[in-house]
């Protein structure tokens, strides 16, 4: 019964989103993938110490010429589980870090956080292949504690406009992009959870919040219903603002697909906070 409540889930955002589920055929104004050594050029390496003595670590992306007398927007991404460790490298994915790319920061120059989650952690500590959980029931984890303070001492020491925080993730990271909207709405101007899932119970919470959502239909890892739950949860609010692309025969490699979409990249920078 559940697998049909998803499929006809499935045809109904056909019809009831301005975007539908799309092929993964490459298209020449995609954003251009890099190698890694670029992401790594062009981000600084901090680690983070909290006050037990936890550590950290994280990558800092600052645009060309940073005006610290200028506001930009800031994008918090959560990685996924294959980019866990403490080498400040792995999570330079360029799902994670694509956006650095000249292209995009030309029209929308922004700072870009990428913490690195530790080996055996999560950012969310619930099991991927069950999908929705209960929010009530998960204390925050130890990496989505550090995160979070990584994140406030970069808005307090560099030049962050306070309307326009966006937080994005993919897999285990969607996931954590899901909590960390549903644990701190009041800051979050956007967000775009990949082949992730969160509480449906907390869509009031969080239904004024512009959502774009993206999952593959053939996902094995993360449930497809991981990701239509929150949204068919959201959309039963007027005036919500959740949009969700389902990508066709597509598995859970859907992450590699949405940072690349051009249309994602000026949705999420036209977004303000109130």
């Amino acid at each position: 019964m559940k697998n049909l409540i998803v499929l006809f889930f499935y045809f109904l955002t056909q019809f009831s989103y301005s975007q539908t589920a799309i092929s993964d055929k490459d298209s020449d104004d995609e954003i251009p993938q890099h190698e890694q050594a670029f992401y790594e050029k062009n981000t600084k390496a901090f680690v983070y110490t909290d006050k037990n003595g936890a550590k950290m670590p994280y990558r800092l992306f600052l645009p060309d010429n940073y005006n610290p007398k200028k506001e930009y927007p800031i994008v918090l991404v959560f990685h996924g589980a294959g980019s866990r460790g403490n080498d400040n490298l792995k999570q330079l994915r360029p799902w994670v870090a694509g956006w650095m790319n000249e292209q995009v920061q030309k029209d929308n120059p922004c700072i870009i956080l990428m913490p690195q989650c530790p080996k055996k952690q999560q950012w969310v500590n619930v099991p991927w292949k069950e999908g929705s959980y209960r929010f009530k029931d998960i204390p925050v984890s130890d990496p989505m504690k550090l995160a979070k303070e990584i994140f406030d001492k970069v808005v307090q020491e560099y030049s962050v406009d306070k309307k326009r925080v966006y937080v994005m993730g993919m897999s285990m990271g969607g996931y954590g992009t899901w909590n960390f909207v549903m644990r701190y709405p009041k800051i979050i101007a956007a967000a775009v959870p990949i082949c992730g899932a969160g509480d449906p119970s907390m869509a009031k919470k969080i239904k004024r919040i512009p959502i774009w959502a993206f999952h593959g239909d053939k996902d094995p890892t993360v449930p497809l219903a991981g990701s239509t739950e929150m949204i068919e949860s959201l959309t039963r609010f007027k005036k919500h603002k959740a949009r969700f692309t389902i990508y066709k025969d597509v598995g859970h490699n859907s992450y590699e697909l949405a940072w690349k979409n051009p249309s994602l990249v000026d949705w999420l920078f036209s977004q303000h906070k109130n």
